[in-house]
């Protein structure tokens, strides 16, 4: 189970990425050019519902995980580790603010009034959730499962 979780929630990284590049170019586009279409909105909650199933697969990781075990089981030294900290504190609050962002900005631009100010709150709302998102991932650990 511990693998397959892994495996998973390493590949839906590269997924998340990918649609959170497109949204932003896309929102770019739209501020200078106007025009929101459905495509704009469908990405925005493809990045949104891509977040939720990264915090599902990461929740069950942390469940079934013996890294996140045995850090759990000394708390304060595993605080003084860069390493180990990153993973029992700081990935998962990032991630956590990562995915509120994601829905509020999902939320604002669904009530947004005309297109350009759909594309502002989009390219604030996820433009904010995507740089948690790359100061969350470890980098220094393997790209591919």
């Amino acid at each position: 189970m511990y693998d397959l979780s892994l495996t998973l929630h390493n590949l839906t990284r590269w997924l998340v990425l990918g649609v959170a590049l497109v949204l932003i170019f896309r929102s770019v586009q739209g501020l200078r050019r106007g025009g929101y279409v459905l495509l704009d909105r469908r990405l925005g909650m493809a990045y949104t519902g891509l977040l939720d199933l990264q915090l599902l697969l990461g929740l069950i990781l942390f469940a079934v995980s013996p890294f996140i075990r045995g850090l759990t089981a000394n708390v304060s030294a595993a605080m003084q580790n860069s390493s180990s900290r990153f993973f029992l504190a700081e990935h998962w609050v990032a991630m956590l603010v990562a995915l509120v962002l994601a829905h509020v900005g999902s939320s604002r631009v669904k009530k947004a009034t005309d297109d350009r100010q759909k594309h502002r709150q989009s390219l604030i709302f996820y433009g904010l959730s995507l740089a948690l998102v790359l100061l969350g991932i470890p980098w220094w650990r393997p790209l591919l499962p």
